[in-house]
Parts: C-alpha cells; sequence; structure tokens
C-alpha cells in the first residue's frame, strides 16, 4: 500500500509533480510507495521535508515531461521510476521503459504534427478577431504547446476545443477547463515542457507583434552561446521607431542586465545620441547576435568576436524585429552588424558616412561600434574619433523621414 500521497493541482502539473520528485527521490522512497492524486488544492505548494541533492539528465528529465504529457493513466508513477532509477542507480523494468518510450513518441509526433499545421488548424473568426479550432488530439501536447500556440499567433487570443478539455487563451491568460465545468486559470510555467525546443517549428516570419518575437527569442537553444550567457538580451525601444540602431552582440553588462547597450559602450553611445540631438527612446536598439560570446579569463568574461554560425542562427530574429518595425533609417553599429545587413563583406572606412539605399526602401548608414572608441589609445585620437561618430549619427537624423501618422 502506498505511504505518501502527492496532491497535484491539474492532471499536467508539472512543478508540483517535479517538486515532490525531487524530494521523495532523494529520500530514495520506492515508486510503488507513492500515490499520485489530482485533487486541486487552491493553495501554496506544502512543505517537503530535505532530502540529499541530486542532479539529472537532460534528456532523462525530457523523457519523463513526455511521459507525463502521455494519457497513460500511471504516468505520473512511470516518470517517477525514472527519476528513482537514476538517483539509486537501479533500472528501470524493460518492460515499463518501453510503455514510456512508446508513448513519448506519440507525444513527440503529436507536437510535430500540431506545429506544423497550426496554420491549417486554426482558422480566424470574424467577431473577435481570434483563432479557433478543433483538435482531435490522443494526448496532453497542446496543452504543454499553448506558449508555442500564443507565440505563434502573435499573442492574439485563441481558442482549442480538445476531446472532453477545451483550452483558450484570453489574451492576458491561459484558460482551461474539461467539458460541463467552468475553465479556470492555467499557468504556463506548471505545465511540462514541450517534447521539442519552443522555437523548433517557429514561423518567425508570420509572428507579427514584436513583443511575441521577444519572448519567443528568450528561449532559444539554437547554438552553444544561448547555453553559456546569462539571457537572451533582445532589442528595446519604440516599435515604430523611424531609427534602429543594431550593433554586433551584447557584452558582459548587457549579458547581466538582459538590456542591449547599458555596459561601457552603451554609455558613450547614449552621450553620443545626447549630442547628435538624438532621443535613445524614440529608437530602437539592438544586436545582431542576441548572446554574449566569451571566453573565460580567471573571474572575467573576455568578449569573442561572433562567427558566421552564431549570425545566421540570430538572422531570423533581427530579420523579424526589422520587418515589424520598418524603420526609416537604419545605423549599423560596426563591421559584423554592416556585413550581416548588407550581405557582404564590409570595410568601415570605405562604407561610413554616407546613406546607403537598402532593399527594402530603408537607408542605411554604417558606423562604428561605440566600443571602438573605447579601444583608441590616443586622447585626441579618441577624440577626433568621437567627433566623427557623432557626425555620422546627424547624418542618420537628418536622413529620416517624418514620423508615421
Amino acid at each position: 500500500m502506498p505511504q505518501t500521497t502527492i496532491s497535484l493541482d491539474h492532471p499536467l502539473d508539472f512543478a508540483r509533480w517535479r517538486t515532490a520528485t525531487r524530494t521523495l527521490a532523494g529520500q530514495h522512497v520506492p515508486p510503488d510507495d507513492i500515490a499520485w492524486h489530482v485533487a486541486p488544492s487552491g493553495g501554496p505548494d506544502a512543505p517537503m521535508p530535505d532530502a540529499h541533492p541530486f542532479r539529472i539528465p537532460r534528456e532523462t528529465m525530457q523523457l519523463a515531461a513526455d511521459v507525463l504529457q502521455s494519457m497513460l493513466p500511471d504516468r505520473f508513477t512511470l516518470a517517477y521510476r525514472l527519476v528513482y532509477a537514476h538517483v539509486t542507480g537501479t533500472d528501470v523494468p524493460p518492460a515499463e521503459l518501453a510503455r514510456m518510450e512508446a508513448a513519448a513518441a506519440g507525444v513527440r509526433a503529436e507536437t510535430a504534427r500540431l506545429r506544423h499545421g497550426l496554420f491549417t488548424l486554426m482558422q480566424r473568426t470574424d467577431g473577435d478577431g481570434a483563432w479557433h479550432a478543433t483538435c482531435d488530439a490522443a494526448t496532453y501536447a497542446p496543452e504543454c504547446n499553448a506558449r508555442f500556440i500564443t507565440f505563434q499567433l502573435s499573442l492574439a487570443p485563441w481558442r482549442l476545443a480538445l476531446p472532453g478539455r477545451r483550452m483558450e487563451w484570453t489574451g492576458h491568460e491561459l484558460l482551461h477547463g474539461h467539458d460541463g465545468a467552468d475553465a479556470s486559470p492555467l499557468a504556463f510555467n506548471s505545465l511540462p515542457p514541450p517534447a521539442m525546443p519552443l522555437v523548433d517549428g517557429l514561423d518567425i516570419a508570420r509572428i507579427t507583434a514584436l513583443p511575441a518575437v521577444a519572448l519567443a527569442a528568450r528561449t532559444c537553444r539554437i547554438c552553444p552561446m544561448a547555453r553559456h550567457a546569462t539571457r537572451t538580451v533582445f532589442g528595446e525601444g519604440r516599435s515604430d521607431a523611424r531609427m534602429m540602431f543594431v550593433g554586433e552582440q551584447p557584452g558582459d553588462r548587457e549579458d547581466l542586465a538582459g538590456r542591449p547597450f547599458v555596459g561601457p559602450a552603451g554609455q558613450l553611445f547614449d552621450r553620443a545620441l545626447h549630442a547628435a540631438g538624438i532621443d535613445r527612446d524614440d529608437a530602437y536598439v539592438t544586436n545582431t547576435v542576441k548572446h554574449f560570446k566569451f571566453r573565460r579569463s580567471g573571474t572575467r568574461r573576455i568578449h569573442e568576436k561572433a562567427g558566421p554560425a552564431e549570425i545566421a542562427n540570430c538572422a531570423p530574429w533581427l530579420a523579424a524585429e526589422r520587418r515589424i518595425i520598418r524603420p526609416h533609417v537604419l545605423v549599423m553599429l560596426g563591421g559584423t552588424a554592416a556585413s550581416a545587413l548588407l550581405g557582404r563583406p564590409v570595410t568601415i572606412g570605405r562604407e561610413r558616412s554616407r546613406a546607403i539605399t537598402l532593399g527594402d526602401g530603408a537607408t542605411g548608414v554604417v558606423t562604428v561600434h561605440p566600443s571602438f572608441l573605447l579601444r583608441v589609445p590616443d586622447e585626441a585620437a579618441r577624440g577626433r574619433e568621437y567627433d566623427h561618430f557623432v557626425a555620422d549619427l546627424r547624418l542618420a537624423a537628418s536622413l529620416c523621414a517624418p514620423a508615421r501618422a
């Protein structure tokens, strides 16, 4: 007979399952001694006793999360058994492991179908403009892809009818309910992670809301930089900005703050903007690459130049920023940004300080990155370079058309 009962708030309550699993597996409580019971508590997690800490490989936890998205009646026990076996150095019975792998394969397949067929599945209503669909799902994959759906549909309201249940994004919160019962809020972070990384299958070119692009970009783990950096540093500023500034990548300060151009180069950049008569609050500021690439030297993190692979991986995010904002003037700060946006090698000395007509009708201006000014050793030369940089910014400001109505 089970000696421990764990109550979960809903059939996909990964958050409480994980909290309980960390404690119980750390205490080596056998799977057969635990009963998992779905009964909404409406309250915070009950304190759990201390247990020995442990680490679980990412692949193991993802398999457990995939199993929890299946509709196997004993899925909570199976997922727990997977973690318990790793902690105790025991084996999962082959028959149970086969059931888990088969269930996970079904979840992955349904996740792929949902993502790749989302715009075929979803239809827009004439009344309130919300997206809606009926989905004959055999797993809980739709719930675990609610964040993907929300980002892909540009944060617009949507409704999804599922077998015996329904799900809705109101534009502000996610609601979930079973047929015949009122829907209640469902926290995104209480759900198991989807069987595919969030950006897999995401059609970034179809997202029309800048906040949706920014939120999606913060989940990106495509390149190794994303796994080492503290956070994604997306652009910031007005979504209708007439002037857009693009640098290379965030630095150490930006990585820690989660904002572009806030370190020493950013402070110099702000001073130069002021000297050129440009209000940063009226512009949009971003980087070609959204993560900090660095090497360690003791406790310091030393900037390393972004390579072609990292620039290519981040290109869809920069393209989305540019497409949504539609700047009249695009200022390229440094060779990396200029090469990425012009699609060819760029020598700053030959390209800077002139207007360049871009393919989308915007006007481009190439100049140095403000960090270059910090590296000029001679004070007199640094002053001349700073004045040249300010002159480039004034040129860019002079090329701006009147604000869009």
